[in-house]
Order: C-alpha cells, then sequence, then structure tokens
C-alpha cells in the first residue's frame, strides 16, 4: 500500500475513532431504562448528561417566559438600567442553576424572554421571580416588642368598642410563645395581618413587623412574628459567597443551610454591629420574610454568617444561586408563561428521527441504482458523514432543536451532490476511453473547484443565518455549517480514498459506475 493512502487510512480511522467515543455518552444514555438511571448517582448521571446531545426547548420540553420588570417603585433614573441588570442578574442565576443552553433575550425596553430547555416548571419559576433583597436587621428589645404590641391590642380594643381595656385584645388573644418566639398558627395569619395593617398608624416610625417562615411543630403550622429596627444593619450588597452546607442547626444535624461570606469591607461593619449588640437578635430577612433571628452570642470577625431554616437540599441551593447572582433591581412579573411538555418532544425526536431513516434510504436506493458499484461507496460515505455530524455536534456541546435535525436531513442530501459530481466526471472520461486510475484522478481534480465554490456559497448563507438569526434559526444555521465541511471531507477524502485502496497497483480491472 502506498505511503500516502497508509496516512490517509491513518487519519480516516483515527477520526472515526474520536466520533465513535464523542458518542459514546449520548449513545449510553439513550439506552438506559428508567431503572438503571435510578441506580446510578446522581453526580454520575449528570456528568453522562453533560457530555451527551443538549437537546433544545422544543424536543427536551422545558418553560418559555416572557418577563417584564416592575417599575413602579423605582425613580427615574432607576428606570434607565432597570431592564439591563435584571437581564444580567437573571443570566447569572440560570447559568449557576445548571440549565444548559438556556436563551435570555431582552424584549422591547422593559420585557424579557426566557427560554429554559428540561427544567421542574416550579422551582425555575421560584428562581426567576424571587426578587432576593437580603437585608440584616437587630431584633427589637423585649421590652419595646412588649409595649409596641401592648399598644397595637389596646388601639384595636379601643377602635373595636371594648369597653374593659384591662382583659386580653383580639391581637394579645391570636398569639402564642413558643420558645423564645412570638407565633401565629396557620389558621390565624390572615386574620393577624388585617390587624397589624389596622393597627400599623400605632407601630413606632424606627420600627417595623415582619413574618418569619412557616414552620411545623407537633403537627401544628404556625408562622413566628417579629419586631424588627426599621434600618438595616446591613444589606445583599455585603455578601461576597453564598454556599450551601450541612449540620449548621443544632436542631436539624442533617439539614441543609446556605452559609454567607462577606465582603472584606462589610466583615469589618459586621464584626463592629455583632461586638456591639451581644445578646441581642440579628434577624436575617430575605425579600420581607425573616429567614431566620439568632442570638449574637459573640464578637464575629470573620465576616460569615449563615441562614438556616426547613430547606430542601434544592431549596437551600437555590437560595445560595440568587444571593450570589444578587438582588433584581425591582420585582419581575411574568406575563406569558408556556410549558413544553417532554412527550411532545419525544413525538418530535421520533418524527425527525424517522423523516432522516426515509430521506437516507431513498438517496441510498437511488445512487445505487444509478451508480452501482460506485455508488455503495457514496453509501458508505453518507452514513460516515451522518456519525461525525453528530460527534461535531455532541463535541461542540451544541444545542440540538428541531430545525436543528431538519437541517442533519438536509446535509443527507448535500452529502450525495458532491459525489454525484465526481462521479459524472469519471463516467465522462471512462467514456473517452481513459483508464479507471486516470478517469479517478482526473474527475476528482476537475469535479473539486465546483465542490469547493457550491460549498462555500451554501456555508457563508448559513454563517449569515448564524450571524442574524436568533434561537431555532441558529440550531438549524450551525448543523448545516458543520454538515457542509463535513460532506466535503467524506467526498474529497474518504471516497478518494477507497478508490485509491481498490485501484492501487492496477487491482481494479473495471468500475461499474
Amino acid at each position: 500500500m502506498a505511503r500516502g493512502i497508509r496516512w490517509r487510512l491513518i487519519l480516516v480511522l483515527v477520526i472515526l475513532g474520536i466520533a465513535v467515543w464523542q458518542l459514546y455518552p449520548s449513545i449510553r444514555l439513550a439506552t438506559l431504562s428508567e431503572e438503571e438511571k435510578s441506580e446510578m448517582s446522581t453526580e454520575e448521571l449528570i456528568r453522562l448528561q453533560k457530555k451527551a446531545f443538549h437537546l433544545g426547548l422544543d424536543l427536551q420540553g422545558g418553560m418559555y417566559i416572557v418577563l417584564e420588570v416592575d417599575r413602579t417603585d423605582l425613580n427615574d433614573e432607576e428606570v434607565k438600567d432597570a431592564t439591563e441588570r435584571a437581564l444580567e442578574i437573571m443570566r447569572n442565576r440560570i447559568d449557576q442553576f445548571g440549565v444548559y443552553e438556556p436563551s435570555i433575550q431582552r424584549q422591547g425596553t422593559y420585557r424579557m424572554v426566557v427560554q429554559l430547555p428540561g427544567v421542574d416548571r416550579e422551582r425555575a419559576k421560584s428562581l426567576i421571580e424571587r426578587t432576593a433583597f437580603l437585608e440584616f436587621k437587630l431584633v427589637a428589645e423585649a421590652i419595646e416588642t412588649k409595649e409596641t404590641f401592648d399598644s397595637i391590642d389596646q388601639f384595636l380594643q379601643e377602635k373595636r368598642g371594648d369597653q374593659d381595656t384591662t382583659e386580653i385584645g383580639p391581637f394579645y388573644s391570636s398569639l402564642l410563645q413558643v420558645g423564645g418566639d412570638v407565633v401565629v398558627t396557620a389558621d390565624k395569619v390572615d386574620e393577624v395581618r388585617e390587624m397589624l395593617t389596622e393597627a400599623e398608624e400605632v407601630v413606632p416610625d424606627e420600627l417595623m413587623i415582619l413574618w418569619g417562615e412557616e414552620q411545623e411543630m407537633r403537627g401544628i403550622a404556625y408562622r413566628p412574628l417579629y419586631l424588627l429596627k426599621k434600618d438595616a444593619e446591613l444589606t445583599g450588597d455585603a455578601i461576597a459567597d453564598a454556599r450551601v452546607a450541612v449540620g449548621g442547626d443544632p436542631e436539624r444535624p442533617n439539614a441543609p443551610y446556605v452559609r454567607l461570606t462577606m465582603t472584606r469591607r462589610a466583615s469589618g461593619k459586621f464584626a463592629a454591629i455583632t461586638g456591639a449588640n451581644i445578646d441581642r437578635r440579628l434577624a436575617i430577612v430575605l425579600d420581607g420574610v425573616v429567614k431566620s433571628a439568632p442570638v449574637i452570642r459573640e464578637k464575629i470577625p470573620g465576616g460569615r454568617s449563615q441562614i438556616t431554616g426547613s430547606f430542601s437540599v434544592d431549596e437551600a441551593k437555590d437560595l445560595s444561586i440568587v444571593l450570589r447572582a444578587g438582588a433584581l433591581p425591582a420585582p419581575v412579573n411574568i406575563l406569558e408563561e408556556r410549558t413544553v411538555g417532554p412527550s411532545l418532544g419525544a413525538d418530535s425526536i421520533r418524527k425527525g428521527i424517522r423523516a432522516s431513516i426515509y430521506g437516507g434510504i431513498a438517496v441510498l436506493l437511488f445512487i445505487l441504482i444509478y451508480y452501482s458499484f460506485a455508488g455503495s461507496i457514496a453509501g458508505i460515505a453518507l452514513i460516515l458523514n451522518l456519525i461525525l455530524l453528530l460527534a461535531f455536534l455532541s463535541g461542540f456541546r451544541a444545542t440540538l432543536t428541531l430545525p436543528g435535525i431538519a437541517g442533519v436531513i438536509l446535509t443527507v442530501g448535500i452529502a450525495v451532490d458532491a459525489n454525484v459530481l465526481i462521479f459524472e466526471r469519471i463516467r465522462e472520461e471512462l467514456r473517452v476511453g481513459k483508464t479507471i486510475r486516470t478517469a479517478i484522478d482526473t474527475g476528482y481534480s476537475r469535479a473539486f473547484r465546483t465542490i469547493l465554490d457550491a460549498n462555500l456559497t451554501t456555508l457563508f448563507t448559513a454563517l449569515i443565518l448564524y450571524w442574524f438569526g436568533t434561537g431555532p434559526i441558529k440550531g438549524f444555521a450551525v448543523t448545516l455549517s458543520i454538515g457542509i465541511v463535513v460532506s466535503f471531507f467524506t467526498a474529497i477524502v474518504f471516497t478518494r480514498l477507497i478508490f485509491d485502496i481498490l485501484t492501487a497497483k492496477s487491482r481494479m480491472k473495471t468500475l461499474r459506475i
């Protein structure tokens, strides 16, 4: 075997080996049963999913959401860049959430369009909608709390015409004491909320009342009620990092919590705050809800704190994400929400694969009938073309969408087009009496420029589609571009290699073409 042929054969075999290796995770993931997936560790399954094909929203299912920034409480200066800031924060949150190939785009002046393939609906909505405004506020002293609650109770009694104000009024009768917290049972939360609204003017200007998260004890649900200093000691700007950890609450040693690390500047301020308020409680408030209110036992110089609660692992992870990404400049409202079911995506994949198979079979039959033996070489090249195309898509972590599948189907036709030009040229050379070896050499050399021009023209069109297109158009352009490059390689290098091997040392006497 000639030296040039040997090196070309090694090159093709190496490329084919890399392609098969690249496709292995996708093949393995596709062939795993639900039972086998459940037996795998979470880390192993995630690692396999990262290496496998990434399917788009139309194939994998997921969410399509249109959001609008709520500008009600923003001044003119804040309104100007509110959407840009919200877009950047939303992008950071979703990137850390771990969604593969999300689409986050601005629409108009104050709107954003978010497409999230393969996500849990409720969890994603919670992550997107949460403002994540974090504050550290001191809990009022016990005497201040008693005086304020006394005033609220007396105000309500007088307003409702109760004669004997020495008796327990409607407000106090709705409260319970659990540990060091004042709590309200779940069935009375709405009633107490109305009372607080009614008696709002009684609360001192420098104080405010906030609810804690709902908790449960012995089958009874309740929410703590806190009287806090209105001015925050620190806000979310002080947070440098937020991570999920386990075992922060002695009462729930295996429960996850969020560990906070403050910036260097905020660490000094936090040390001063904790040092000046030993034995007082410092509430950690997120979006107007008290997450926890631990007692300050000593000065904390390292700028470390934690948010504990009845979190699941996912809830703790999502909370750490929004805290790291930062608070939205304003709340966002969901204007439109569509959920694409995985069954619809599965149907699209099934029909797309079926169309690809039918198209491939039709093309193979045509070239086998029309070009006989040479057609079988083009058929092998077509199969190699599809393997390399899918391997490139997997290697580049491209997202396969329904238009992308259309690009794959179109590539089936493009892959054979070059072979048709070459075979027709070889036929012409054989008709004028040239030898097989000479006819093949001449056919390839004369068809090369035509094939190159045609492929470059189509490639430029695909690149323009990618540059100016969005979403599905880009998916089609990516698949088409890769398909053009791969089909050029298989037509010019691979089929020529096979012909050279067959005609080496004049072994081939006739060519059925």
